[in-house]
């Protein structure tokens, strides 16, 4: 896998998108949830253009959300490959518990940021959140270190498991991450 690749995965792979592993058979799941089309296009085109998914966009589905809104969503798949092993064996304990990788220092960097944010990140009251719901309070705990220090943020809060990133750190995000950013994302980083 190239270096691009694993920046990006290692950016999705914080949110919803998961590794399958079912027999010998191991791939990525890209699940992507929200009202922009245009971005998952984005990221469907960028995987398609590394070589690790078809050109063919997936089916984008609707589901009812809160408040009787539909949200879409997608499945992405890449192509099945035993290279997912060692990222699974990273990303996963009793083969179903997620974890914050210890390598997460290697390749979480500006791509990884951007991906996950642009994928995960809400913006509400002028502040951006980030469901990390899934991860275990120590796994929180580095997660906010990790990226208060690695990107030289303010404090970021941990409310109801959402990450809470404040104005000052949305615009030193954006500042980092602005090449990195599809055009249809650019409203959860200016506020």
């Amino acid at each position: 896998m190239n270096n691009i690749y694993l920046n990006i995965l290692y950016g999705l792979l914080l949110g919803r998108t998961y590794i399958l592993k079912a027999n010998n058979y191991i791939q990525i799941i890209v699940k992507i949830e929200g009202k922009h089309t245009s971005y998952m296009q984005n990221i469907q085109t960028k995987l398609s253009e590394l070589g690790y998914c078809s050109s063919r966009l997936p089916l984008i589905l609707q589901k009812l959300v809160k408040k009787g809104k539909l949200n879409k969503f997608m499945l992405l798949h890449t192509y099945p490959s035993n290279n997912y092993l060692e990222l699974y064996n990273k990303w996963y304990v009793n083969n179903l518990i997620k974890i914050i990788p210890t390598d997460l220092n290697l390749y979480f960097n500006e791509i990884s940021l951007a991906y996950w944010l642009m994928t995960e990140g809400k913006i509400r009251n002028k502040k951006l959140y980030v469901n990390i719901s899934q991860f275990s309070d120590k796994d929180k705990k580095s997660l906010i270190l990790f990226l208060e220090t690695k990107f030289t943020l303010e404090k970021i809060n941990l409310t109801n498991n959402y990450l809470e990133f404040n104005c000052n750190n949305i615009k030193k995000i954006y500042d980092i991450i602005k090449p990195y950013i599809f055009p249809s994302m650019k409203f959860k980083f200016i506020i």
